[in-house]
């Protein structure tokens, strides 16, 4: 479960945050190849100090690499500590966020999403 909560924040990164910037800077876009319904966008993620990722979803999967140490605190107030190099994965309408950056420095991940072409990058969540 502490890697789910673990996952969560770093897959959302993407997203404005209340307080401050969650900044999703596109290194590349591409066709998957064979596939005219598919793409691949790389990315590097990077949430401030104090922000909070909110809960949403991708129009595909989403797999990142953790590039930073990191502190965040879960929704129930759990703090998890993220290592340079963690592996993370959701799938396809797999909610995931809510998580805030507690420490010091920015969080940041290099981000590789499978996504349906000409649909919203993400969707909030309820």
């Amino acid at each position: 479960m502490k890697f789910v909560y673990a996952a969560a924040i770093l897959a959302a990164m993407s997203v404005s945050a209340a307080a401050q910037e969650i900044e999703r800077e596109e290194i590349r876009r591409s066709a998957v190849p064979g596939s005219e319904t598919m793409e691949v966008v790389v990315s590097r993620l990077t949430v401030p100090p104090g922000a909070t990722v909110p809960l949403h979803t991708h129009p595909g999967d989403e797999h990142a690499v953790v590039v930073t140490p990191a502190t965040a605190e879960a929704p129930n107030g759990n703090v998890i500590e993220f290592a340079v190099g963690t592996p993370l994965y959701f799938a396809e309408g797999e909610v995931h966020g809510g998580l805030t950056n507690v420490g010091d420095s920015d969080m940041v991940a290099i981000t590789t999403h499978v996504l349906r072409v000409g649909e919203p990058f993400m969707a909030l969540a309820e």
